[in-house]
């Protein structure tokens, strides 16, 4: 371009020619929204303004960013924006576009609705962005922090993982699900959302989705539930107009799946606002404490009385490596847009055995073992997706010094006369998919339905298992060289080295790879084909192939499409032909 006006402007006498700058924007996928246009168009009104300038990200290498002012909007003042905080396959983002279709067909607003999604399968966060308003909008896709109206949060531990409100704005309104009613809630939120919620001064409400979904037949299924709160909190339309409405497209994304699916759904609409209510903020008490009178105002103080203080959990641990907490650890917490280009690795290499690290604490529900009526199979361990369920044989004297809760029995393996046995959880890492429930051959003669491995509620005993977990990981690995690996409780005594991964709760295909790993991981290289197993297995910010303790285990990389064959011969003859 500026080599052909260069060329045209010769024949224009006596005009100075038009400075002419470039730049890129978009690199790494970021937004390219109107604030970054208009911190184009500053960085032109310099006297020496960037060439080959970067907007959107931080070059602290190049030093080619332009800078710009995010708060800048273009948007109308009426426009309503609202995002939604969901759990992948809780059906938040179709329940999300079935309320913007609505609105946009049954009211005179505009409509726009965007969806986030990350690659962690089942189970990872989805963000969704809507807007609507009374004038056509033209505004990027993403909302910004500190400009919602309405913000919604469907998994009460996604508040101790990250900032769910900095997208409200002062005087929105803030919708929970939550286990914990709305007289002591407010004990139970980190210091950093009971202080976002006063200083806001956001209006709260809870409910318990999950309880209301699972009495009536839908499992964790909370969309028809969650969206009938919207509609009840922001008025967008008549409380029976917009019951109709949500009806209608319950048969209408569910009408091929029978009757009896439509009606349940039904119920939850019908029954949801008995079970909605407007949380009580404590007067005059700082974030961090409770007390005083409950009440919508917080205009009043009153004497702090101290409490027990939550606080949100770094999204790493302290003793996690530095790569990991620096880097990984701001992609985890959604804040990966954040980093400098001089953070990230210059060859594209990422480490090995990074999902340990990243605790997603996403399930309700726990297996809980009971050693008692255990008969050691090691199936429980076999059919977990994301091998969070494992078993050692160990000297008793390792024992020492072990927490009060943990738990163990005599080991009944032939190859380990005098030993104990355990069977543990990580419960951070549990997705509540129920599996080993299934798996289990045990039926408990004493109660009906019970089993040596049972689901229980998680958050009452995770800090417990957190620590038993961590026990269970000092005690040493088993020696296998006298192992009949073609038995299942011998092959699942092997540390697995595909962990914690993005797979779906519940996967079939995940326990296949655990168990390869199990047996061949420390010598073990693996092409892989795009699809879903390159989707869980590797992608950012976490890697569930992992070490063993001398720092083996699988090589991988992923090959574009579906030539991994010709991919993982190439690589197989090059490791063959080494020197």
């Amino acid at each position: 371009m500026s080599t052909a006006i260069s060329e045209g402007w010769g024949k224009q006498d006596g005009q100075a020619p038009p400075r002419i700058i470039g730049g890129r924007y978009g690199l790494s996928s970021k937004e390219f929204t109107p604030a970054m246009v208009k911190g184009i168009f500053d960085e032109m009104l310099k006297t020496n303004p960037k060439h080959h300038f970067t907007i959107g990200i931080n070059d602290d290498v190049t030093h080619t960013s332009v800078e710009y002012d995010a708060s800048f909007s273009i948007e109308s003042e009426d426009t309503v924006k609202c995002v939604f905080w969901g759990l992948g396959s809780d059906g938040t983002v179709g329940a999300n576009k079935n309320s913007i279709k609505i609105i946009g067909e049954e009211t005179e607003n505009y409509a726009q609705g965007y969806f986030v999604l990350d690659s962690k399968k089942a189970g990872s966060i989805t963000i969704s962005h809507l807007r609507f308003g009374p004038h056509p909008i033209h505004a990027p896709y993403l909302i910004g922090n500190n400009q919602a109206n309405f913000v919604a949060c469907h998994q009460f531990t996604f508040l101790e993982r990250v900032d769910v409100l900095k997208y409200a704005k002062p005087g929105g309104v803030f919708l929970l699900d939550s286990i914990y009613g709305p007289e002591d809630v407010w004990d139970h939120l980190p210091i950093e959302v009971q202080q976002a919620i006063l200083e806001k001064g956001l209006r709260f409400y809870v409910i318990n989705a999950h309880k209301v979904a699972s009495d009536i037949g839908m499992g964790g299924r909370i969309n028809i539930v969650m969206q009938t709160c919207f509609f009840a909190i922001s008025g967008i339309l008549p409380k029976e107009e917009a019951i109709a409405q949500i009806k209608q497209s319950i048969r209408k994304t569910y009408g091929k799946r029978g009757e009896a699916v439509v009606q349940r759904n039904f119920r939850a609409v019908d029954e949801t606002l008995a079970y909605l209510y407007e949380a009580k903020i404590p007067v005059g008490v700082a974030a961090g404490q409770a007390g005083g009178s409950s009440t919508e105002s917080t205009t009043q103080r009153r004497s702090p009385i101290s409490l027990p203080v939550l606080t949100r959990r770094p999204p790493v641990a302290a003793e996690a490596p530095e790569f990991v907490r620096k880097v990984l650890g701001p992609m985890i917490a959604g804040e990966g847009d954040s980093l400098p280009v001089s953070a990230l690795p210059v060859d594209g290499t990422y480490p090995s055995a990074t999902a340990r690290w990243e605790k997603r604490n996403i399930a309700l529900e726990m297996p809980v073992w009971d050693p008692d009526i255990c008969i050691q199979c090691g199936k429980c361990v076999m059919v977990c997706p994301h091998a969070v369920i494992r078993e050692k044989v160990f000297d008793p004297g390792e024992l020492e010094g072990a927490p009060q809760t943990f738990q163990s029995m005599d080991a009944h393996f032939k190859e380990f006369p005098g030993m104990k046995y355990t069977l543990q959880v990580s419960p951070e890492d549990c997705t509540g998919c129920g599996l080993c429930v299934d798996a289990c051959p045990v039926k408990d003669k004493r109660q009906v339905g019970r089993r040596a491995i049972n689901l229980a509620e998680q958050p009452p005993i995770r800090e417990r298992e957190r620590v038993n977990w961590e026990f269970f990981l000092s005690l040493p690995e088993v020696d296998a060289t006298n192992l009949n690996l073609a038995a299942i409780k011998n092959s699942q005594l092997l540390m697995p080295m595909f962990e914690f991964s993005g797979a779906c709760s519940g996967c079939g295909e995940t326990p296949y790879i655990k168990l390869a790993t199990q047996l061949f991981g420390d010598r073990m290289i693996v092409a892989n084909a795009t699809g879903c197993s390159s989707i869980y297995g590797g992608n950012l910010p976490t890697t569930p192939w992992a070490v063993n303790s001398q720092g083996k285990g699988p090589a991988w990389s992923n090959s574009l499409f579906e030539d991994n064959a010709e991919f993982g011969l190439v690589v197989h003859s090059l490791n063959s032909n080494k020197v």
